[in-house]
């Protein structure tokens, strides 16, 4: 097993500028050097990893910046030293959906979100969680760390995989996959069901050669997942499988008055700033527009705004019509630019955010519950319905519902007639250019703006 890193566009190291951290996170974080990192070094084998977590210590002790920390126990730690783990390494973004086996963990990390020391992150879906964490990241330089359920895993992996994966556009990020169904003793069928497949599906959607650790005894814990924060740091994908059986559970969860974020927005508010009836005049027609004519004038209607471009046909034109830095072209990830856009907006509030989806993304999307409670004022959600889902031949698009005009500035396009678009797949920046060239300009963009 060998460490995956992201590739920069430029040969030298670069240190992306942070902005000042959000008011859920004031605790000051060391910027990220994203070509020749300075991450944690590898712990010293206290206790016995697992064979795929000492594989990763061999391919990981070749980075820069490795020399040893301290040794760390192999007796099993409490959640509060696994929350530790993160925090004091500067992974303090925690973007989640929750899990039984965490709970006195996941309520250790509200409680230092409240405290300003972590910024907790709730989501509906497991499909948001990479688009989340990865916006996070292309604002800031801050790997986040996405916490679920070895449940999710399915749900989450076409962000992982079409979107995060070095071989796409090599978005870093610590993972914590819950190990449900790890041993008999948990008598769940859902769970032993999950459990049998947990350590294939993690080969399957991070890759062969990804950085995983952890096994279904929880042994090493501590040490397995400074590993995977490692990776992270590093500009890989760290996984950390999860056992109940490495950790002990010390905290008592109380509960909390509910947050201001999870009060419903007005949908007449929305309708009106962030709807159809905020849509500027010049993108309403009395006839449809084509998808470029679309693409041109929100474009032009947003000439500072870091532009967001869904897979499929929407990526490819604008790459083709009006290719900028400030561009970035989600090619894979169905349904996730809204997550990416989202998780990017809260990071960086400083810069206008815009999101182009199709109709057929915007349907898939599973942000559209995080709009109706939490709606960044700095970011823009354009829809373009043409009623098919051309990239894929003439299938029709199921309607899109009333609800959609309260959250989105739906724009009707005039649909492409079978084999007429001419537009090529996006390719990096230069031939021979890995796909996470695009990226990382586009992080370049960010670190440079506001």
């Amino acid at each position: 097993m060998s460490i995956r890193t992201a590739p920069e566009a430029s040969p030298s190291p670069r240190v992306v500028a942070l902005s000042p951290a959000p008011a859920a996170c004031a605790a000051p974080i060391a910027p990220v050097v994203h070509a020749a990192p300075v991450v944690d070094a590898v712990p010293s084998a206290h206790a016995a990893p697992s064979a795929q977590g000492a594989a990763g210590l061999a391919s990981l002790a070749g980075l820069a910046g490795l020399a040893g920390l301290a040794a760390l126990p192999g007796l099993a730690c409490t959640d509060r030293d696994l929350l530790d783990a993160y925090l004091d390494r500067g992974i303090t973004d925690i973007v989640s959906v929750p899990c039984s086996i965490t709970d006195t963990w996941h309520a250790l990390a509200a409680d230092e979100t409240r405290r300003g020391r972590a910024n907790l992150i709730m989501s509906s879906h497991e499909g948001n969680l990479p688009g989340i964490a990865g916006g996070i990241f292309l604002g800031t330089g801050r790997p986040a760390l996405v916490h679920m359920q070895n449940s999710g895993l399915p749900n989450a992996g076409d962000g992982f995989i079409s979107f995060a994966d070095p071989e796409v556009l090599g978005i870093p990020m610590a993972v914590m996959v819950t190990f449900r169904g790890a041993t008999p003793a948990d008598d769940s069928e859902p769970h032993q069901a999950i459990g049998r497949r947990t350590d294939a599906l993690c080969d399957a959607i991070f890759g062969a050669d990804a950085c995983v650790f952890g096994d279904r005894h929880g042994r090493a814990l501590l040490q397995e997942a400074a590993c995977s924060i490692t990776a992270a740091r590093a500009g890989a994908i760290g996984v950390l499988k999860l056992s109940e059986g490495g950790f002990r559970k010390t905290h008592r969860a109380t509960l909390q008055p509910p947050s201001q974020g999870a009060t419903r927005l007005d949908r007449r508010t929305l309708r009106a700033t962030k709807g159809v009836d905020s849509l500027d005049p010049a993108l309403r027609s009395a006839t449809a527009l084509t998808r470029d004519e679309a693409i041109q004038a929100i474009a032009a209607h947003h000439p500072a705004a870091a532009m967001l471009f869904c897979n499929g046909y929407t990526a490819r034109a604008a790459r083709a019509i009006c290719d900028s830095p400030r561009n970035l072209y989600n090619i894979g990830y169905m349904g996730g630019t809204l997550a990416i856009a989202w998780g990017l907006a809260k990071s960086r509030p400083d810069i206008e955010v815009v999101v182009v989806d199709g109709d057929q993304n915007a349907l898939m999307s599973a942000m559209k519950d995080h709009l109706a409670g939490d709606y960044p004022a700095n970011l823009h959600w354009y829809i373009l319905d043409n009623g098919i889902g051309a990239s894929v031949g003439t299938s029709e698009s199921l309607p899109l519902a009333a609800s959609y005009d309260d959250l989105a500035r739906v724009i009707e396009t005039r649909a492409d007639e079978p084999g007429s678009f001419r537009h090529p797949r996006v390719r990096a920046t230069s031939p021979g250019a890995p796909l996470s060239a695009l990226s990382a300009r586009f992080r370049r963009w960010l670190a440079a703006t506001g």
